[in-house]
């Protein structure tokens, strides 16, 4: 089975924030954005973040060092969403404040 992540620990992070394997990457989706998480050779971790309404269409992808803390990486997650997915932000904010996860402490 491939694994998004080579580091057992970096892809356990991902998962305890909600992602779920999807084909070779991990995925999360909360209301209308759905957040792709792999491993790039270069850059650490890519996160494709993307949406799909009945009038647009938003996808690109941001860096992430891949030994972050859960709580960093749904910080990035987190900030990125509320500046290009307004209306997803409280539906994000939601989602990690139920994990136990906290944003910006």
């Amino acid at each position: 089975m491939v694994k998004a992540f080579s580091d057992p620990t970096t892809e356990d992070n991902y998962l305890k924030l909600g992602f779920v394997p999807d084909g070779l990457s991990l995925k999360l989706t909360v209301g209308r954005v759905s957040v792709y998480a792999v491993e790039h050779p270069w850059k650490g971790a890519a996160l494709t973040l993307e949406s799909f309404t009945p009038r647009t269409m938003t996808q690109y992808t941001v860096a992430c060092p891949t030994k972050c803390s859960r709580e960093q990486i749904a910080g990035l997650i987190y900030m990125n969403i509320a500046q290009n997915f307004r209306d997803s932000a409280a539906a994000f904010k939601a989602h990690f404040q139920q994990l136990g996860v906290p944003l910006f402490q």
